[in-house]
């Protein structure tokens, strides 16, 4: 709770302000109209004043208008209060969840995430302006009408608050014994998320194997989890409800007969009987209403908890650097290493990069390829050594001028819900519309061209409507259209066609504007017109230099050429 009061600091005053407003509101609507009724019954009927009842009517309408108005603007002001706290939730989130790196994607499922990003929210500004706001008022209402039945008569009151204690012990247990309740259910909603969000993800793959009745069952299990949950937490709030309905009914009891004797034997009024009658639906309704409460608590807690990890968690990429990358004349890897948790991705990575160069990176399937592109992003950070541009370590450069500065497509392409246009000017919004067909024709999208709206056609999620070849294109026309100085292509022609290759790859080799290129690739064909090619084997370079100066060492890299040349004439020959 401190924690969203301080998050929220700058709505606080209004936060309160409304709160004040209609706890003060329920109080006068609930209380004043009740004690009227009583002064009608005593001093207007009982006694035979009958002027005195049209002057207390008036008054009594016009307290629970007032009480009622005052409830209606601090709604007004909630309200707002509510929907600017979800905002700025939601906004803090997402930006944590941009600014955070790939590590924290790894051990974090998407179904958690949007789990947070909605339901999580949700049950905070729930909690915090609806909740509360009900708690308090009833609570002041409850407060003020056992203080008021202590006025007029204490012993009766006592007597009847007798059960109370009891009900404060029961509560106190269902507060305790429900906790743990609330975060399995949060957890296996959030597991069920995931699965669902995977499951909607694959179902093509699903459906190539078959699978529809397993996958249908294990949703049949995992939802049935979640029921389970939900079951026991309702099974404790109805245990919970019982109790504390016979309690509550017991104090009606104690209220009719003790009561009904007080005003036989001339200890009370009629009037004050029906007040105290009527304020024991006030008094006994918060612990009615407590198990509601509770269980509205203990997902705010839940939810509390993950919002708040979340924006605590902090990039294991820090952009700490401040100085702008406009130009470069050189990057340098001095025995640069990398691991992933304890395994080591790359070791004593020593080159330099020279501007408008290709430079390529081959070798077998595990050996550090990829992470050389991922250091020079920073999607991966050095466990030793250093890196350097213009002289200058790399983590001295803010990230955003960095990143500008590369374009990158990974080997698996992802792509956006939206048009291919807007999928391809993503990283060079004042691209016209010639300029978008031109690198579609550059990267051979040709198949653009014949789709219904052409580079309007909005694709499925992912691309889900196209085929691995067809995206890997689409990406790699993304990348290029961005115009960076520095453009790192891994592996990003495995689902081409040979031509089609050799045409893309030829297109990439002459674009009309200077870039270093990095290729990082398994097939020769790929690599073999590159000004440098850096053959690695286990997170080492252990040779390099160009195609024809590789194949003369008779080494690692001649090796793969005769492995890969022989599989093809086999192919041929066939």
């Amino acid at each position: 709770m401190r924690w969203v009061l301080n998050f929220i600091k700058e709505y606080n005053f209004k936060y309160w302000i409304a709160n004040i407003i209609i706890v003060l509101g329920g109080g006068i609507a609930r209380i004043f109209p009740v004690i009227l009724l009583g002064e009608i019954i005593d001093k207007g009927i009982y006694q035979n004043n009958i002027s005195h009842i049209p002057y207390m009517f008036i008054v009594s309408i016009g307290m629970f208008f007032i009480g009622r108005l005052l409830a209606y603007f601090g709604i007004l002001i909630i309200d707002n209060v509510r929907f600017n706290i979800a905002h700025k939730l939601k906004v803090s989130c997402y930006k944590r969840l941009n600014e955070l790196d790939q590590s924290f994607y790894q051990k974090n499922s998407l179904g958690e995430l949007t789990t947070s990003l909605t339901t999580d929210i949700y049950v905070i500004h729930h909690n915090m302006c609806f909740v509360i706001k009900q708690s308090m008022s009833m609570l002041t209402s409850s407060i003020l009408a056992i203080l008021y039945c202590l006025y007029i008569n204490p012993i009766l009151t006592l007597i009847i608050l007798i059960p109370t204690p009891i009900i404060a012990i029961i509560s106190n247990k269902h507060i305790k014994s429900s906790k743990s309740f609330y975060e399995e259910q949060r957890e296996s909603l959030s597991d069920l998320n995931s699965y669902i969000q995977e499951n909607i993800e694959g179902n093509r793959l699903v459906k190539t194997f078959g699978n529809e009745s397993k996958e249908i069952n294990q949703f049949k299990e995992k939802n049935r989890k979640v029921k389970d949950k939900n079951m026991k937490i309702q099974n404790i709030n109805i245990n919970y409800n019982s109790k504390v309905n016979f309690l509550s009914y017991c104090m009606q009891l104690l209220l009719v007969v003790v009561g009904g004797i007080f005003v036989i034997k001339g200890y009370t009024t009629i009037g004050n009987f029906i007040i105290i009658n009527s304020f024991i639906s006030i008094i006994k309704r918060p612990f009615i209403e407590l198990s509601g409460f509770i269980n509205e608590w203990q997902q705010f807690k839940v939810s509390v908890f993950k919002i708040r990890k979340l924006l605590e968690t902090e990039p294991s990429i820090k952009d700490t650097g401040n100085i702008e990358l406009n130009n470069w004349n050189d990057i340098t890897f001095e025995n640069v290493s990398a691991k992933y948790d304890n395994k080591q991705a790359v070791t004593n990575i020593n080159l330099t990069l020279e501007p408008n160069k290709t430079y390529a990176f081959i070798g077998e399937i595990g050996s550090g390829k990829s992470t050389i592109g991922k250091l020079l992003l920073r999607l991966k950070e050095i466990s030793n050594g250093k890196i350097t541009i213009n002289n200058i370590p790399i983590n001295c450069y803010s990230l955003k001028s960095l990143r500008k500065n590369i374009g990158y497509v990974s080997q698996t392409p992802f792509l956006f819900s939206d048009t291919i246009a807007n999928n391809v000017s993503f990283g060079n919004e004042n691209l016209t519309q010639e300029e978008i067909i031109d690198y579609l024709k550059l990267v051979k999208a040709d198949y653009v061209f014949n789709l219904p709206n052409s580079i309007d056609t909005i694709i499925g999620e992912n691309g889900v409507n196209l085929s691995g070849g067809e995206k890997q294109r689409l990406s790699l026309a993304r990348a290029i259209a961005k115009k960076p100085s520095i453009l790192i292509l891994d592996d990003i022609t495995s689902a081409l066609d040979f031509e089609t290759e050799l045409e893309v790859t030829n297109n990439i080799n002459n674009l009309e504007y200077e870039c270093t290129k990095i290729i990082i690739a398994q097939k020769i064909i790929s690599v073999k017109k590159a000004d440098t090619i850096f053959v690695m084997c286990n997170g080492k370079i252990v040779e390099y230099g160009s195609h024809e100066e590789l194949l003369q060492k008779n080494g690692a890299y001649r090796e793969i050429y005769d492995i890969q040349t022989n599989s093809m004439e086999e192919c041929i020959w066939k």
